[in-house]
């Protein structure tokens, strides 16, 4: 699940992110709370409502941020760093900087965060107990947060990624078959029929009428489905990842010309008459540039007969380039996250090769169908996670 959000703190050098969608969340919860919770537990001013409400959704969402940070607190005891929480319209994410490890550190890492969460459903009811009388607006307040951190704990304790009972899930899973793609493949597919089973609900309570539950029920069924499917893709994808290196996806036939050479006559001839989406600029054994089918635009049509290759192509300086022995791992971030159709392979100094985006792919489709199955006695350590951003969310 991907997201960057706002920075608005750092507590013990862990960035606290608010995402875009927190504001909406925020203003429906609110709007909830005040016309319809608060005015049926006590009678009030209107304007008493929506300030309750308001501080109502604010409580929450501190307590979805503690959730996280106790997640966090357990991640960087069992030394997984966590740069970064966000908090988004679903609750939040704890943005870990590796996988776990050990199944244990898997499980204590995912559990910290329900465990949390019920202990402060507890202290809250407590408080609204004691409010009991004294101040009708809070007692209602303590109790509706209380209600809600009890449901955020049962939810996430639910067998199936990406919440906290499907990685609690694949811990013990991950245990008994000493399998981490194995376990992981467990849980994802768990945490896709929860996502179905939560979307089926929200149809049942749209065929009833139930309209603001049933589209909540199927965007969050929706939500669970694409996010199970998502991490069982991308741990799949990073176990192959991990066998290979940049040389082992390249292409080592590319196409040269020479920086005279006209935009037209690499176009008819290489682009089009050769489907070559990159042409490499060399001068005898030295290369120069990249030439792409996006550089075309820099040059009417009308002057590509006139216009040499080098005046459009992009200078080696500033072309983005990988080493032949870097891990695959590395070239899928570096494609997506300067948007590159191809990279160029460098050993010794020389170009050997070129990567490019669609082949990349393909290739790696086809490494994942012929993968052979780990045996538990030898499961590979868990991939650390990558990002285009460098770092990938992964909210335990």
């Amino acid at each position: 699940m991907p997201m960057r959000g706002m920075r608005v703190a750092s507590i013990r050098g862990i960035d606290i992110e608010v995402h875009a969608s927190w504001f909406l969340i925020l203003g429906v919860i609110t709007y909830l709370l005040a016309v319809g919770f608060f005015p049926d537990r006590y009678e009030g001013a209107t304007a008493t409502y929506w300030l309750m409400g308001a501080a109502a959704a604010v409580f929450v969402f501190a307590t979805v941020l503690l959730h996280e940070l106790a997640h966090a607190a357990v991640a960087i005891r069992r030394g997984v760093p966590v740069p970064r929480i966000t908090v988004f319209i679903f609750g939040g994410v704890s943005h870990l900087s590796r996988q776990p490890r050990t199944a244990g550190e898997e499980f204590f890492i995912a559990a910290a965060g329900p465990a949390a969460s019920l202990v402060l459903a507890g202290i809250i009811f407590g408080v609204a107990v004691l409010l009991r009388g004294a101040s009708a607006p809070f007692e209602a307040m303590f109790q509706y947060v209380a209600f809600v951190n009890l449901l955020l704990a049962a939810f996430n304790l639910l067998p199936g990624f990406p919440l906290d009972g499907g990685r609690v899930l694949r811990a013990i899973a991950w245990k008994r078959t000493r399998s981490f793609r194995k376990a992981t493949r467990i849980a994802a597919g768990t945490g896709e029929m929860l996502g179905w089973a939560v979307i089926a609900a929200g149809v049942v309570f749209l065929f009833m009428q139930e309209w603001a539950p049933g589209i909540w029920a199927v965007v969050i069924g929706w939500f669970l489905l694409s996010a199970a499917r998502s991490e069982g893709n991308s741990i799949r994808m990073d176990t192959v990842l991990n066998r290979l290196h940049a040389r082992d996806l390249m292409d080592r036939t590319f196409i040269e010309v020479t920086p005279g050479t006209s935009i037209q006559q690499v176009v008819d001839e290489h682009m089009i008459g050769q489907g070559e989406r990159a042409v490499v600029v060399a001068n005898d054994d030295s290369v120069v540039g990249i030439v792409t089918v996006s550089d075309l635009g820099r040059v009417p049509r009308a002057e590509w007969g006139a216009t040499p290759a080098q005046r459009i192509m992009t200078p080696r300086a500033h072309v983005a380039t990988v080493a032949a022995d870097a891990p695959a791992a590395d070239v899928m971030p570096l494609l997506a996250q300067r948007h590159l159709s191809h990279v160029p392979v460098i050993e010794d100094g020389r170009m050997i090769g070129i990567i490019a985006r669609r082949e990349f792919l393909d290739r790696l489709q086809i490494a994942e169908e012929l993968a052979p199955e780990e045996s538990a006695e030898h499961d590979p350590e868990p991939p650390p996670i990558r990002t285009p951003g460098g770092d990938d969310p992964n909210s335990p």
